[in-house]
């Protein structure tokens, strides 16, 4: 692949390779093609030219990546067309979602597995890099189709275009996210036949123009004038929309921080009671149950839950959060994970043995380090905002 037909989405071939490509792509007038799993339909080859226009799927493609296109086992003129190369090759563009930067990951469809499987084609540990900041990365999950990134996400905005790719400079696995921009061509390209033409007018002496010319060129500067004045009015609503935008923001936070629940009681009062709006089917055991902790100490674990399929959840109530919060949450629900068994035991009596628990943080603040705590430690998170916004991150 060249950057021309990846540019394009145009694949181009000269002489030599006519003879092989008239062997892969079907005589007929129009044809279909699978194209890394995404259907394209009514595709014509110009002979003439030597060149055949694929369109978008083929812009995922980098420099150097090999494209094989071969016939088709199925009946009909179809045929089926993938890339093949290295991981390192391989560039991915999307566009974020927005609820995709709520949940800090990235999601894509099925027909897209082989693109990214082929950009993980291992699970051996990695860094991502986003906006500078580098992070350790978490490998996809090819079954639910995500890729967790964490608060890093928050960098972008909601319907930016993004750019994924293997860095090529870092010694060590780095997997480069970055905001891509994409300027207007028949923009840019308007803008230069209009310079074109300015300099040919002015280049001429005053003397050889007609009435016609002279008309034009008065036109034109009128219109200069009435598309420089709508400029600066667009200006100036842009500035009073961020202004406005500022208010609002300033608003909302402090509503946000007019929090329903005066003390942890009631907070924790009101969870126990609306616990299936967290998750549905679970249901809660205990309130406040006593564990006693390696080193003699004793713990409250807040709420003690059993989820639809049976498997304990220990749910953990954090109000107004700080740091040793935080850590003293996340120790108790490993300590709890390591010694499930005499858990269960003493939960029935010694009659049955519990297996697995898995743990939930509920809290009314959400801390810049709290999700990122949690996706590392595995841990279901819920942020309340004023008693009405509910925020599940898992």
């Amino acid at each position: 692949m060249t950057q021309n037909e990846i540019s394009s989405g145009t694949l181009f071939w000269d002489e030599a390779q006519e003879a092989e490509l008239r062997k892969v792509l079907p005589a007929t007038l129009v044809f279909d093609m699978v194209f890394d799993g995404k259907r394209l339909v009514h595709l014509a080859v110009e002979w003439e030219k030597r060149e055949l226009f694929i369109g978008e799927p083929l812009m995922k493609g980098s420099p150097g990546t090999e494209l094989i296109i071969t016939p088709s086992t199925e009946k009909g003129s179809t045929i089926i067309g993938k890339f093949s190369g290295p991981s390192e090759n391989t560039i991915i563009r999307k566009r974020l979602s927005h609820n995709e930067h709520k949940q800090r990951f990235l999601k894509w469809y099925a027909r897209e597995d082989e693109l990214y499987r082929r950009l993980f084609p291992t699970t051996k540990a990695f860094t991502l890099e986003i906006a500078g900041q580098q992070i350790i990365g978490h490998n996809p999950d090819f079954e639910k189709r995500h890729l967790v990134i964490g608060e890093a996400l928050r960098a972008f905005s909601p319907g930016d275009n993004l750019l994924i790719h293997w860095s090529d400079d870092a010694s060590t696995p780095t997997l480069m996210i970055s905001r891509e921009d994409q300027p207007s061509s028949i923009a840019r390209d308007a803008m230069t036949s209009l310079r074109s033409l300015v300099t040919r007018l002015i280049s001429r002496p005053l003397s050889e123009f007609n009435d016609g010319e002279v008309k034009g060129l008065i036109l034109m500067l009128d219109e200069n004038k009435n598309l420089w004045e709508r400029l600066m009015a667009l200006r100036e609503e842009n500035q009073k929309l961020k202004e406005q935008i500022a208010t609002l923001e300033s608003v909302f936070e402090q509503f946000s921080k007019n929090s329903f629940f005066a003390c942890k009681k009631d907070f924790e009062d009101w969870v126990a009671s609306h616990m299936n709006v967290f998750e549905k089917g679970i249901r809660v055991i205990h309130r406040d149950y006593s564990v006693n902790l390696p080193g003699g100490q004793s713990r409250r674990i807040d709420l003690l839950c059993q989820d639809r399929k049976g498997l304990l959840v220990a749910v953990e109530v954090v109000f107004d959060p700080t740091k040793d919060d935080i850590d003293n949450t996340l120790k108790l629900l490993g300590v709890l994970k390591r010694n499930i068994e005499s858990l269960g035991s003493e939960l029935t009596l010694g009659k049955l043995k519990a297996t697995a628990i898995r743990g939930m943080l509920i809290t009314n603040r959400e801390k810049s380090d709290l999700v990122e705590h949690c996706l590392q430690n595995g841990v279901k998170l819920a942020v309340v905002s004023s008693g009405c916004v509910i925020d599940v991150l898992e």
